[in-house]
């Protein structure tokens, strides 16, 4: 018997999903899970296995007593996000400047920084976040592209 309950599909009373494993190839970082990269061989590896996994580089480095949030798009050779979806983006780092929680952010078209964070767990919340709202944006981009054509040919070169 198959029920819909608050937009589940449930299948004698079990839900459709229960006990699929969905594959996880560029899946966004947990918080706890996000690196700390304030040494700079920590960076290096970290920056390198994002590349060896195809994914968005992201992590966390101590600067003084605060935090920094980096993250890289060019990590990953899937297509670009979006000049729409960076707009996105842009404007929740905007907001955490406006509200206080960081001092600066620089949204590029690949990359985001953003500087000081008061502690270590707001830093990984935030890099959480905004590597997850990444890798959305890039597969909704994938899913429906807002411009006709494959995207233009990145280089594969890092930061």
């Amino acid at each position: 018997m198959t029920l819909v309950s608050r937009g589940i599909r449930l299948i004698n009373s079990v839900s459709a999903c229960h006990d699929v494993v969905m594959p996880k190839p560029g899946m966004p970082l947990q918080a706890a899970l996000i690196p700390d990269c304030t040494k700079p061989e920590a960076h290096r590896a970290a920056y390198k296995a994002a590349k060896a996994d195809d994914a968005i580089f992201v992590c966390i480095a101590r600067q003084g007593q605060r935090w920094k949030v980096q993250l890289d798009a060019m990590a990953s050779r899937r297509p670009y996000v979006s000049d729409q979806a960076m707009t996105v983006l842009q404007a929740a780092a905007e907001a955490l400047v406006l509200d206080g929680t960081v001092e600066q952010a620089n949204v590029g078209a690949d990359y985001i920084s953003m500087w000081p964070i008061e502690t270590e767990e707001r830093a990984r919340e935030i890099g959480a976040a905004f590597h997850a709202a990444m890798y959305g944006l890039q597969l909704l981009h994938l899913a429906a592209p807002s411009q006709p054509g494959p995207p233009p040919p990145r280089s594969g070169g890092g930061r």
